[in-house]
């Protein structure tokens, strides 16, 4: 005679002490993978900016300086309206397919298909880069510049320390107002005058040539905040460090600000093609000398710890 013996389930609670564990074990696992994920986005983004600066050198070995964070001129000059830096470097990025296809004598937003290759700038401007995206930051939402729908970026050039409006310029008849290593250059000031490596003065690796900015002010509506490879007015293309860095929370002017999402700090390209990362602390003084600042200048005279 043959002995059936039942198979005994699981109990509720065993069934709930098993689902405890699983969530305990989740919820330790869970900050290491972050933190992994966020290394790897950090190194990234550090990988970006070199190539950024790799590019921007290789420019200014062909050229003899480093090319304008924006060049203002109208279609019917040498060069478009408001050409970046961006757009400057890309053939050193080997973004050739972009490149040899953008029109530089036409506007960055313009329909019009001169040679006939299918690509206006229009659509060109619309292309994500890789390069100029850092992994951690949020996208924006929607289309940047409502119908243009712009391409965002991550970086942007440093042009200084002053104080800067969304699409205009201090006013001033010199060059003295733009002290970073990469300047506008506008038909009705005199800023017309190119950097190359020998005018900065303060040193390479005490100046910043380029830093991260994201589109996350608090208060803000998160498709117009940050970075436009193909846009050059300041906020898009190149921004300044009169504003603190990391300050999210800053909604009255937050266009052509550094920020960072990744956590404690944020990347820096500096003029000798350097990347460091920078801890949010760095807006500090030293004696009267403040720090942030102190590094967007090229030929400031200020000393400051290489730290």
């Amino acid at each position: 005679m043959r002995t059936h013996h039942r198979r005994r389930a699981f109990t509720l609670i065993e069934l709930l002490v098993v689902i405890a564990i699983i969530a305990i074990l989740i919820g330790l696992l869970l900050p290491a993978v972050q933190k992994v994920r966020e290394a790897a986005a950090r190194a990234r983004c550090t990988n970006n900016l070199k190539q950024l600066g790799l590019a921007t050198h290789g420019y200014h070995d062909v050229n003899g300086k480093f090319p304008y964070a924006t060049i203002d001129r109208q279609p019917n000059e040498t060069v478009s309206s408001w050409v970046t830096g961006q757009i400057l470097i890309l053939p050193y990025l080997e973004q050739d397919a972009i490149a040899k296809r953008w029109d530089p004598k036409l506007p960055r937003n313009s329909a019009v298909d001169s040679d006939g290759d299918g690509f206006t700038n229009a659509s060109l401007q619309q292309k994500l880069v890789p390069t100029y995206v850092c992994p951690s930051m949020t996208p924006p939402t929607g289309p940047l510049g409502g119908v243009e729908n712009r391409a965002y970026c991550s970086y942007l050039f440093s042009s200084g320390s002053q104080d800067v409006t969304l699409h205009a310029y201090p006013p001033t008849t010199g060059e003295a107002a733009f002290d970073g290593m990469v300047l506008p250059q506008k038909r009705d000031i005199a800023i017309n005058r190119p950097v190359n490596i020998f005018h900065v003065a303060d040193g390479a690796s005490n100046t910043f040539l380029a830093g991260e900015t994201d589109f996350k002010p608090m208060g803000v509506p998160s498709t117009m905040m940050g970075g436009v490879w193909a846009y050059g007015y300041i906020g898009y293309a190149w921004g300044t460090t009169f504003h603190p860095f990391n300050k999210h929370n800053h909604t009255s002017t937050p266009y052509g600000a550094f920020r960072s999402e990744h956590i404690g700090g944020g990347n820096f390209l500096f003029g000798d093609g350097s990347v460091r990362f920078v801890r949010h602390t760095i807006n500090r003084f030293e004696g009267s000398v403040n720090v942030y600042m102190a590094l967007s200048t090229r030929a400031g005279g200020e000393t400051v710890s290489n730290d």
